[in-house]
């Protein structure tokens, strides 16, 4: 008696399909869509992300109305480029900061940026990547707690220039890629 191979039903070719453009594959990185969700996934020590807490001698006051004269000036901006590389391509980098006030001992920072043209992969949330988040709070008189949300790799200048900002040391925009 000769076997055949069994031929699977078109039901079945229909439902393996749509699990295969339905389903995430296994490891796909998973984009956060919200600031509390980025803010989590850093929390959870996750690769290539940093949560740091320290605090400043400066009022939070102070570091507010630093935060707020240096945020749109330095880091509202847009970052074109062009490259020739068998033919010219541009792109750009959109950064959008925003520096809420959530009391009168609360403040949080938020960084994404938008990339033209997005890479292949998860779609970004409205207003971008996230990048970088800040929580402050008032930790006394002349004291703000600062819990720092970042990236270990890239954006380094943000990083170092959010912190010079924060502890009064300098007011110098960093330099956007």
């Amino acid at each position: 008696m000769k076997t055949r191979p069994r031929v699977l039903a078109p039901a079945a070719l229909l439902g393996l399909a749509t699990l295969l453009f339905v389903a995430p594959p296994i490891g796909a990185i998973q984009v956060p869509q919200t600031r509390e969700e980025f803010v989590r996934v850093v929390a959870a020590g996750h690769t290539g992300v940093k949560m740091e807490s320290f605090v400043i001698e400066r009022s939070f006051d102070e570091v507010y109305k630093t935060l707020e004269a240096r945020t749109a000036p330095c880091l509202d901006k847009e970052v074109r480029r062009s490259a020739y590389v068998g033919y010219w391509e541009n792109s750009s980098s959109d950064y959008n900061p925003t520096l809420k006030r959530l009391g009168p001992d609360r403040a949080e920072f938020t960084l994404q940026v938008v990339h033209n043209p997005r890479g292949v992969g998860a779609v970004p949330p409205p207003g971008g990547l996230y990048i970088m988040a800040a929580d402050l709070k008032r930790a006394g008189a002349s004291r703000t707690e600062v819990v720092l949300y970042r990236p270990t790799i890239g954006f380094k200048d943000i990083t170092k220039g959010f912190m010079r900002w924060v502890d009064g040391k300098s007011s110098d925009c960093p330099k956007l890629k």
